[in-house]
């Protein structure tokens, strides 16, 4: 069984229906977002989904046949001509039963862990080494400084970390906010600075700019892949 369905706030019904599921989705700001797209997947039932879209003042309210259900949201933004997608983050992320009410609000985060272990809403600046390299990766310390806004529109900060393990073998620093970065790189074990460049991609030189691409773990994951030497 597959369901799909638009509804808003505006929707009859009382909030205690049997099977209303509603909420508020807001970006980093706290501002209302309009248009965000709302999944209630069934936690039993395979490909089992209903669908809202958030109205004008960032709210949904839409009802779900009995059942176990989830809820989930994702919105879409352009920054520096790229297109991205961005899982929000739920006040509650628990299922709960279509024989109930539910009231599941859900907010943009540009970092932070995500529930149930399923990584981080920031990105990835993943790093490899040149072949033939002798230093250790992991006494390499990153610094990205943001050379314009963040995706949302805010400030970014420096960020000057030592990398470490960020899953699947690999080296690097997890959950940046998303934005577009200088990024320079130091070895720490011997004081001296080091080139960097894109993996596998253009001369080294002392620093680069670089925007994040698509990850390797979904398409809400993205990274950006740092060579040094």
């Amino acid at each position: 069984m597959t369901a799909c369905k638009k509804t808003n706030a505006t929707d009859a019904g009382s909030s205690n229906e049997k099977g209303r599921v509603k909420g508020h989705v807001v970006d980093t700001k706290g501002n209302p977002i309009a248009n965000a797209k709302v999944v209630i997947e069934n936690t039993v039932l395979y490909a089992s989904y209903v669908h809202a879209t958030t109205d004008g003042d960032g709210f949904y309210n839409t009802t779900v046949p009995n059942g176990s259900w989830k809820v989930s949201v994702q919105i879409e933004k352009q920054y520096l001509g790229v297109n991205y997608k961005f899982d929000l983050h739920p006040d509650n992320a628990n299922p709960f039963s279509g024989s109930e009410s539910a009231e599941r609000n859900f907010s943009w985060k540009l970092a932070g862990a995500k529930p149930e272990g399923a990584g981080y809403y920031g990105g990835y600046v993943m790093l490899y080494n040149e072949p033939g390299s002798v230093f250790d990766i992991q006494d390499v310390e990153l610094t990205l400084i943001p050379v314009d806004l963040l995706v949302d529109g805010s400030n970014g900060q420096h960020i000057i970390k030592k990398t470490t393990k960020v899953g699947g073998g690999e080296d690097g620093i997890a959950d940046v906010p998303l934005g577009k970065y200088k990024i320079s790189a130091w070895n720490t074990a011997t004081g001296e600075s080091l080139q960097v460049r894109l993996r596998n991609n253009g001369d080294y030189s002392s620093s680069i700019a670089a925007l994040f691409g698509s990850g390797f773990t979904g398409v809400t994951t993205y990274q950006i892949v740092v060579q040094v030497k």
